[in-house]
C-alpha cells in the first residue's frame, strides 16, 4: 500500500490521548495516529478473497441452507472475549497482543455478519419473506 505524509494540528487533549495510547501500545505516536485513523476510516479494498468466495458460493445454496446461514451467530466464546476486550480497551487500554486478538475477534464477527446479510438478501431476492430475520438481525 502506498503511503502519503500528512501534517496535522490536533487539539491538545486529542494529542495527549494519542500519546497515552502510543505509550500503552509501545508504539511511536505517528504509528498510533496511523492505526487510529485506519481503524476509523478504513480502506475499502473490497472483501478478502476467501470471504468473497464464500459470499459467491451462497448463490448456489437452496432456500433451507440460506435460511440456516441467515441464523448463524458468532460463537459464545467469541462474543464473551469481544465484549471483555472492548471493555478493557475502553477502561485501561490493551496490549499489542490483546489488540491483535481483538482484531481477529472483530474479523470473525464481521465475517459471520456479512454472510448472514448476504443470505438474507438472497432469500429476499428469491421471494422468501425475510421480515422475521431483518426484524431480529
Amino acid at each position: 500500500m502506498a503511503e502519503t505524509t500528512v501534517t496535522l494540528s490536533l487539539p491538545e487533549a486529542v494529542y495527549d490521548e494519542l500519546q497515552q495510547r502510543a505509550y500503552r501500545h509501545q508504539r511511536r505516536i505517528e504509528d498510533e495516529v496511523t492505526v487510529t485513523l485506519v481503524a476509523a476510516v478504513g480502506a475499502d479494498d473490497g472483501l478478502p478473497a476467501d470471504l468473497a468466495a464464500a459470499v459467491d458460493a451462497l448463490a448456489t445454496l437452496d432456500v433451507d441452507s440460506l435460511w440456516r446461514v441467515s441464523q448463524c451467530q458468532p460463537t459464545v466464546e467469541d462474543r464473551i472475549l469481544l465484549d471483555a476486550f472492548v471493555d478493557k480497551r475502553r477502561r485501561q487500554g490493551t496490549t499489542p497482543d490483546e489488540d491483535r486478538l481483538l482484531a481477529e475477534l472483530i474479523d470473525r464477527h464481521d465475517r459471520v455478519m456479512v454472510l448472514r446479510a448476504e443470505a438474507i438478501a438472497l432469500l429476499h431476492q428469491r421471494g422468501t419473506d425475510v421480515t422475521e430475520r431483518t426484524a431480529r438481525a
